[in-house]
């Protein structure tokens, strides 16, 4: 019992009685047999019967440990192994799945001792591959990787690599995929390259070649999983030109729409599933590299999306096809085509869900529901299916997509003005599973949104006062110093939002307009561009301005970025009414009240509260009442503005 764990399978248990003590009494059953055994255990309270008496436990831990030591430590190896070898030799086929795990485990502590080469193939692809293979299924990744390395160690030679080529590829492609998803880099690197240099196809090369692009991008190296991965596209013939680069984009672009102007979702059903092992490996890549070449080389992410979509089609590949539709429609609304994004993106969600393919729903509701959906929809529903998106991407595997997908989750539950306190604790266990699946890109943005929470929310941890993005959680300073002027970044350009937003609700006017110019969204040079994070920042900045505008030093320059704001806060508005209506109007009301136009502004301040208030977006109702305030105390209108301040005290303390 001890060897096995903390509780033991009855019926396990009796047939491993029976074949270590070779009780052939045929007319008693293994849980007889057991029972007779354990009999002086459970009288003396060592193991109990769980509820339905088809286990034993021992009653405490340390029992069991006690137990354990017992037994001869120079012999535990070999009596694992015997053990090990019993249950595999012996197993039902109905019981087989479900005692799995513990054969694996028995012999992968006696595995070393195997020496006929014929047992140690078997023992390597029936039972560790296959333990691996269930685990990896489960998400349990660090526990696949346990299973497959020890499969390697019995198969790791030129004679195995010959007379059993596929156990031995499945064996270290597998292994350095778990490596990888576990943040066990070393390991993957060294497994993916024995993998590489014994593969003798073009199935296995390519297989190799797109377990090292998603480990990369797990790592932040996104310009070299870009690069990786189109060397492996070239080694199957699919070639993204990497010069002329706009010219090719154009072509792609023309090409894409007038092929989707002839599809609709009934076509795409109709379409005969392709099964080809290559062409369907292809489009994975093709997927992901989509979505990796916007943070690494993005000059090329149109021309891959829009290759995407065209091969999807061609080859009739239904799996991709959500994925590339959605990222089409992004693609289309940083051009501009927000109509159309769209339509493209429900066409995604309409594909994913008639034909019920679950592999790529993190992904697809990241560019969906985070990215073109919050200008037409509600950003709480937004959160809602970012929220589905990632905790079903986990469920599937599809680990590094449900982790940038819990990553706009928080953002868009930021914005959307949820609670402070759900928000930390959303967002702290968020940061555990980044933290543990080692995505530190992921994860450090994550913790520039936990600190500006924990510096609103008032909770402690803010080092250099509540608007500074500076204490437990963040160091906004140690960040910025690893970014040249030039460089843009989803971490950059996050923290420097954050940072505007925090200066200006706490009055530090001048770090939040130093925040916001290295941000650069007015010159479109901004990772923002196509999110709503573009306007949220543009409507920050234009309220830093505002408030900087009031000293006479450089009155016209702070005026003159006012405008520019307007300006582009009344495209948000007519992009996404429900959402960004009332930033556009709160700003038009505070340069109204400096113009002296007091009736225009109280008329554009009240639009901005009635808006914010459908929108349900908490603190920027807040923000808009506390406005209304100041702007009756500066007329000499004491009550109304108490009024005012009281509503947003309220609206404050609502949002934590």
């Amino acid at each position: 019992c001890a060897c096995i764990g903390s509780k033991v399978d009855l019926d396990l248990l009796g047939l491993l009685f029976r074949e270590m003590h070779l009780l052939n009494d045929k007319a008693r059953g293994n849980e007889e047999v057991e029972e007779d055994a354990i009999s002086v255990a459970l009288q003396e309270m060592l193991l109990a019967y769980n509820e339905d008496r088809t286990e034993v436990a021992f009653v405490h831990d340390s029992i069991q440990s006690a137990a354990y030591s017992l037994l001869d430590p120079k012999k535990l190896a070999a009596f694992h192994l015997q053990l090990g070898r019993i249950l595999a030799q012996n197993l039902s086929h109905e019981t087989w799945e479900k005692h799995l795990f513990i054969v694996a485990h028995q012999l992968a502590r006696g595995y070393k001792l195997i020496s006929h080469r014929d047992e140690r193939v078997v023992i390597a692809g029936r039972i560790f591959l296959r333990a691996g293979d269930k685990a990896a299924a489960a998400s349990a990744f660090p526990e696949a990787k346990f299973f497959y390395a020890r499969g390697i160690d019995l198969i790791d030679n030129d004679e195995d690599w010959e007379s059993s080529y596929q156990l031995c590829m499945d064996c270290f492609s597998k292994g350095a995929e778990a490596a990888a998803i576990a943040g066990d880099y070393e390991q993957m690197d060294a497994w993916l390259s024995v993998a590489i240099r014994r593969s003798i196809g073009l199935d296995d090369q390519f297989r190799a070649h797109y377990i090292h692009v998603r480990s990369l991008a797990q790592r932040n190296e996104m310009e070299k999983a870009v690069d990786v991965g189109l060397e492996a596209l070239e080694l199957i013939g699919v070639r993204i030109p990497s010069d002329n680069v706009k010219l090719h984009t154009l072509i792609e672009l023309f090409k894409t729409r007038r092929l989707m102007k002839r599809i609709c979702v009934a076509d795409l059903k109709k379409i005969e599933p392709n099964k080809e092992k290559q062409v369907v490996s292809a489009s994975r890549l093709l997927n992901i590299l989509g979505t990796l070449s916007l943070s690494g080389k993005k000059h090329l992410c149109p021309l891959i999306c829009f290759k995407s979509v065209q091969f999807n089609i061609k080859h009739g590949i239904l799996s991709g096809m959500p994925i590339s539709l959605a990222t089409y429609g992004f693609l289309l609304s940083r051009f501009g085509m927000l109509t159309e994004a769209t339509s493209y993106c429900e066409m995604a969600n309409s594909v994913r869900e008639d034909l019920g393919i679950v592999e790529t729903i993190a992904s697809v509701n990241m560019a969906v529901y985070g990215i073109v959906f919050p200008f037409s929809k509600p950003l709480r529903e937004c959160e809602k299916q970012l929220h589905h998106g990632y905790t079903a991407g986990f469920e599937v595997g599809d680990v590094a997509n449900s982790l940038r997908c819990a990553s706009l989750h928080r953002y868009i539950s930021f914005f959307s003005g949820q609670p402070l306190p759900k928000f930390l604790k959303g967002v702290e266990k968020v940061s555990k599973l980044m933290k543990e699946y080692n995505s530190n890109s992921t994860l450090l943005v994550n913790l520039v949104y936990q600190q500006a929470a924990v510096n609103f929310s008032g909770s402690g941890g803010a080092s250099t006062g509540p608007a500074y993005l500076n204490g437990d959680f963040c160091d906004y300073n140690k960040i910025e110093q690893q970014f040249q002027e030039k460089t843009h970044s989803i971490l950059h350009e996050q923290m420097n939002l954050m940072q505007t937003i925090l200066a200006y609700h706490f009055a530090h006017y001048d770090t939040g307009w130093k925040s916001s110019e290295k941000i650069h969204v007015c010159g479109g040079g901004s990772i923002f561009k196509g999110f709503i994070f573009q306007y949220i920042h543009i409507f920050y900045r234009g309220l830093t301005a505002i408030a900087l505008s009031r000293n006479e030093n450089d009155k016209r320059k702070y005026a003159a970025a006012v405008k520019a704001c307007i300006k582009v806060l009344k495209i948000g508005r007519k992009k996404s009414p429900l959402n960004l209506s009332h930033q556009s109007y709160l700003l038009e009301a505070e340069l109204a009240v400096t113009k002296k136009r007091y009736a225009f502004a109280e008329r554009l301040f009240m639009l901005s509260i009635e808006h914010a208030a459908s929108a349900g977006i908490l603190h920027e109702h807040a923000l808009a009442h506390e406005r209304f305030g100041f702007y009756y105390m500066m007329r000499n209108n004491h009550e109304a503005a108490y009024e005012q301040i009281r509503v947003a005290r309220d609206l404050y303390a609502k949002w934590g």
